[in-house]
C-alpha cells in the first residue's frame, strides 16, 4: 500500500508540473494532494478553501469538483483540468460533477455510497465541508493575497553614503511529507488540531514539527471517537516529530546509550520520559506506529468466582456490557470499569491502565501484551 501511495504522489507531482497543451494550461494552478483517507466512513470534515481556485472531492466511482462561482470556463475544462492533476480520475471515475460557488452537491456515483459536499461562508472563510466516506480530496496550492503597503507621508531621508546591507535571504518554506497513522484495534490517534485517525490512514506533516495526540478507545457500537459520548480519550499528551534520516541516525545513536529512557526501533525512537516520538520520515514504510506496552495495554476482566453471567462494562466504550472481555485501553489513564451479574450493576472500581508486570492468570509467563483485571467479587 504504502509503495502504491508514494507512486501515485509520484504521478500527481510530474502531471502537475507538464506544460499540458490545452487552452487554460496558463491559467491551471499548481496542485497539492490534500488528504487521503481509505475506506473511512466517519463524517464532518472540513477543508479550508478560501482562496482555492479548485478543489475536488472523489468517492467511489464519482467525483464532485468545486471551483468558485465566477470561474469562466465550461464544465468540461474543469474536469479535464482536475483530471491532468490526479491521474487517479482518469481510470477510477466514471461520473463527474461540477459545483461552482456556494451550495450542496453530492459526489455522482451511479453505484457505491455517495458523499454530500457542501460549500458556505463561515466567518469570511469559505469551507468545504463532507459529509460521509471519502475516498481523498484534493485542493490547488493558491496562496492569500499581499495587502500592498500604504505609502508613508514622511519625506524620505537622504541617501546613505555607507553601503547599505545585503537583505537577507526570505525564510524558506517548510518541507511536508506523508506517513501514515496506525492504531491498534478498537482504538483511535486523537490529534490536538481535532482530527482523528482509526488505522490506515495518511497524514500530512511538516518536517522538524511537533505533533500532540492521544490514544483513545472508541465506542464498540459505532466504531467512533469524538469525545462527546463516543469512546474515552486518554490523559497522556504525547509529541511526534518527523525528521530526516540523518538526524533520525544522530538521534537514535545517543538514544542507544540511555535505554532505560529510549526505545530505539527502525522507524521510530520513543523518548519514554518526555513522551516523545521520533519518526524517521525517509524511512520505506514511514509511519506513527501506536504499540503495545508504549502507547496502550490490552486489559482482560475476569471474576474469581467463575464468569458465568458475569459482565464488565466501561461507559462510552463497552455499553453493552460483555463476559470474559479483552479490551484496549489508553496507557497512564485511570478508566472506571463497572462488573455486571445479569444485566444488574454490582460493582465499580477505577481501574489504573499500566505496562504489564509478569502477573496475572499465567503466573510463570509474563505476559507483555495484556493485563489482566480480576473482580473479587
Amino acid at each position: 500500500m504504502k509503495k502504491v501511495l508514494v507512486l501515485f504522489l509520484a504521478l500527481v507531482m510530474a502531471f502537475s508540473a507538464l506544460p499540458f497543451v490545452v487552452a487554460y494550461a496558463d491559467e491551471a494552478p499548481e496542485i497539492i494532494y490534500s488528504d487521503h483517507l481509505d475506506n473511512n466512513s466517519s463524517k464532518g470534515y472540513d477543508y479550508n478553501v478560501t482562496y482555492a481556485s479548485i478543489a475536488w472531492v472523489k468517492q467511489a466511482k464519482g467525483a464532485l469538483i468545486w471551483v468558485p462561482a465566477d470561474d469562466a470556463r465550461s464544465d468540461a475544462e474543469i474536469i479535464a483540468q482536475a483530471k491532468a492533476a490526479d491521474p487517479s480520475l482518469n481510470n477510477a471515475v466514471d461520473d463527474f460533477a461540477v459545483l461552482k460557488g456556494f451550495g450542496t452537491a453530492e459526489t455522482p456515483n451511479t453505484n457505491g455510497s455517495k458523499a454530500i459536499v457542501t460549500v458556505s461562508e463561515i466567518d469570511g472563510e469559505i469551507v468545504f465541508s463532507i459529509d460521509g466516506a471519502y475516498s481523498h480530496f484534493v485542493k490547488d496550492a493558491a496562496a492569500a493575497p499581499v495587502e500592498p503597503e500604504e505609502p508613508s507621508e514622511e519625506p524620505s531621508e537622504e541617501p546613505s553614503e555607507e553601503p547599505s546591507e545585503e537583505p537577507e535571504p526570505a525564510e524558506e518554506l517548510s518541507e511536508t511529507g506523508i506517513i501514515r497513522i496506525d492504531a491498534p484495534l478498537k482504538m483511535a490517534v486523537a490529534f490536538e488540531d481535532g482530527t482523528v485517525y482509526y488505522g490506515g490512514e495518511m497524514k500530512e506533516v511538516v518536517f522538524g514539527k511537533e505533533y500532540a495526540f492521544q490514544m483513545c478507545s472508541v465506542n464498540w457500537d459505532n466504531g467512533v471517537f469524538d469525545g462527546n459520548g463516543n469512546g474515552i480519550r486518554g490523559s497522556v499528551v504525547y509529541r511526534m516529530i518527523v525528521v530526516h534520516q540523518n538526524e533520525f541516525n544522530k538521534r537514535a545513536q545517543a538514544a542507544k546509550e540511555d535505554p532505560d529512557r529510549y526505545t530505539v526501533k527502525g522507524i521510530d525512537i520513543i523518548d519514554n520520559e518526555a513522551k516523545l516520538i521520533i519518526v524517521n520520515g525517509d524511512a520505506k514504510d514511514t509511519h506513527l506506529e501506536t504499540d503495545v506496552n508504549n502507547f496502550f495495554m490490552a486489559y482482560r476482566f475476569h471474576f474469581a468466582n467463575g464468569d458465568y453471567n458475569k459482565k464488565t462494562g466501561i461507559e462510552n466504550v463497552i455499553n453493552t456490557p460483555l463476559e470474559s472481555l479483552s479490551v484496549n485501553l489508553p496507557l497512564g489513564s485511570t478508566i472506571t470499569c463497572n462488573a455486571y451479574k445479569g444485566d444488574e450493576k454490582i460493582a465499580s472500581d477505577n481501574v489504573f491502565i499500566t505496562h504489564n508486570a509478569g502477573k496475572g492468570i499465567y503466573y510463570n509467563v509474563e505476559l507483555t501484551s495484556v493485563n489482566d483485571y480480576t473482580w473479587t467479587l
